[in-house]
């Protein structure tokens, strides 16, 4: 029996075991181990009963009745941000959401403005009052892309220690590339920030609670962390989502498959991955990093590196200063433009050439190749 033949029986031997809106989905509609939203391996009719109970509760929207969008929102799924290729997966440029602070016209002081810097798209009509949360008093904003959630459980396995390893905070080569590990307060102790834009983000469970309260107004309980939104002051009792919920959600998404690689033989995609090594993009887009599995093949260092202009003003927080971003992974990145933080770059092209910063040096170096050789890079990126 092939793996996919099993995966399916697994599938509907899972669905026999729901009582829960899984059960409304058919086999059919389950991709395969290995296709774009499926489980990255073969699950066990328990395992893949609890899969769909998670995938249930990320795609299905949620209702007023649930708690949701108290006092604003983002979307009423977490679907409705990560769609792309797949469910999990990025999300387009007309889901960004933006950030707002104020930096005295670029001057300084960076200062939060009351209510924070984040700001959701959409206010429930049902909520009575809204907090004070003023974009008026604010001179510098930025807007947030949607990450592809896709191979997060892998990423979530690479330990501190591994990421750690590849820092360099003093430029020890000389290369102009210093990059680090965000390290993050969790109530217990100082740990690797993993997910985010910023690497605000350790574990994957640790993204379940902070996104069900950011982005969807949800609740969680509070496991002592600091990323549940543990209490609101709507009607409906707190917590919105139970322990049980959350635990679906993260093995959901922990489970959910890397995005695979083509592996073309076209003599473009090898020129490119060698032209990829050559100028350095290798630097921070570091092909793996080492699992309990074996190399996790990202194409990331999860380090953050400054890539902006001198010039460029966007938000500041603790550990991560304006113009510092997570090295974002490249694998499946051919399904997720636009590009950078906030969708800046429409094309990969577009991409490589807005690097600066850090980055300087590696982009005048791909700027300094032949038409052909810069095609070559982008049909390897393509490939990924």
């Amino acid at each position: 029996m092939s793996n996919d033949s099993i995966l399916r029986l697994a599938a509907v031997s899972g669905l026999l075991l729901l009582g829960s809106p899984a059960s409304a989905l058919q086999s059919d509609d389950i991709p395969g181990v290995g296709e774009p939203g499926g489980p990255g391996r073969v699950l066990s009719p328990a395992e893949m009963a609890q899969w769909l109970r998670g995938r249930a509760l990320f795609d299905e929207p949620v209702h007023r009745s649930k708690g949701l969008g108290f006092p604003e929102m983002n979307a009423d799924s977490c679907r409705g941000c990560h769609q792309d290729p797949a469910v999990g997966g990025a999300g387009g440029l007309e889901l960004n959401v933006f950030r707002a602070a104020n930096d005295n016209g670029g001057n300084g002081p960076f200062l939060d403005i009351p209510g924070g810097q984040a700001f959701s798209k959409l206010y429930p009509p049902w909520v009575p009052d809204r907090e004070e949360h003023d974009p008026g008093l604010a001179d510098v904003f930025e807007q947030r892309q949607t990450p592809s959630i896709l191979g997060g459980g892998l990423i979530d396995s690479i330990s501190d220690a591994e990421i750690l390893s590849h820092q360099d905070l003093t430029d020890s080569d000389g290369d102009g590339i210093f990059g680090y590990a965000r390290m993050i307060d969790t109530g217990g102790g100082m740990e690797v920030g993993r997910f985010g834009w910023r690497g605000q983000i350790p574990h994957m469970e640790d993204f379940v609670r902070d996104a069900s309260g950011g982005e969807l107004g949800i609740t969680t309980p509070d496991d002592g962390r600091g990323f549940a939104f543990a209490t609101d002051s709507d009607t409906v009792p707190d917590p919105e989502f139970s322990d049980a919920e959350v635990d679906d959600m993260t093995f959901f998404l922990n489970e959910l498959g890397p995005p695979l690689r083509t592996f073309s033989a076209d003599p473009r995609v090898v020129l490119g991955e060698m032209i990829f090594s050559a100028v350095g993009c290798n630097k921070c887009h570091r092909p793996s990093l080492m699992g309990p599995g074996g190399p996790v093949p990202l194409y990331s260092n999860l380090l953050l590196h400054n890539v902006m202009p001198p010039d460029f003003r966007g938000m500041a927080e603790p550990g991560a200063d304006v113009g510092f971003y997570r090295t974002p992974p490249l694998w499946g990145i051919k399904d997720t433009a636009p590009y950078f933080h906030d969708g800046r770059a429409e094309t990969l092209s577009d991409a490589i050439l807005m690097h600066d910063g850090e980055a300087l040096q590696v982009r005048n170096a791909v700027a300094a190749l032949s038409l052909d050789d810069q095609m070559a890079l982008v049909s390897f990126l393509r490939d990924l």
